[in-house]
């Protein structure tokens, strides 16, 4: 993660809007780093960095809504997949027709749910997808009981 991304989200307001019991900023920093340290393109490390930055359907805070802003910040590709995770079905996104952008969005949502500390159906899930990285398959693997 570079300065401007997080002067970016620091002047969206993400260090001081509550998430998890602690800032989004926080919890945005920490999916991009687990998406990193499994290997994951930056442009993957990027949407992870501002997956919810739109709401989602259980995160309804809305910090941006002008998508030209943010492919400007992170680019087309990790803004189309910011996107589609604030948009589509999770956890699989099944709704999704290209396999490899589906996969990037589940990584994400493996990245999401792990860094929150979630466990249950959705880990489940996901644990069973096909495509995801090894490093996600065994961090998946070691909260799935």
């Amino acid at each position: 993660m570079h300065d401007r991304h997080r002067q970016f989200l620091f002047d969206l307001g993400a260090n001081t809007t509550r998430h998890s019991g602690r800032t989004l900023f926080e919890h945005l920093k920490g999916v991009h780093d687990l998406l990193r340290d499994w290997d994951n393109n930056s442009h993957v490390c990027l949407a992870g960095l501002f997956h919810s930055i739109y709401g989602t359907d259980v995160f309804k805070h809305v910090s941006l809504d002008d998508r030209g802003k943010l492919r400007e910040m992170i680019g087309d590709t990790a803004e189309f997949l910011v996107h589609c995770f604030s948009t589509r079905d999770r956890p699989l996104f099944a709704s999704v027709e290209d396999p490899k952008v589906r996969a990037h969005l589940m990584e994400i949502e493996a990245a999401n749910l792990l860094e929150q500390g979630s466990s249950g159906n959705s880990l489940r899930k996901l644990s069973r997808a096909k495509g995801l990285s090894n490093g996600a398959k065994a961090a998946l693997a070691g909260e799935v009981v």
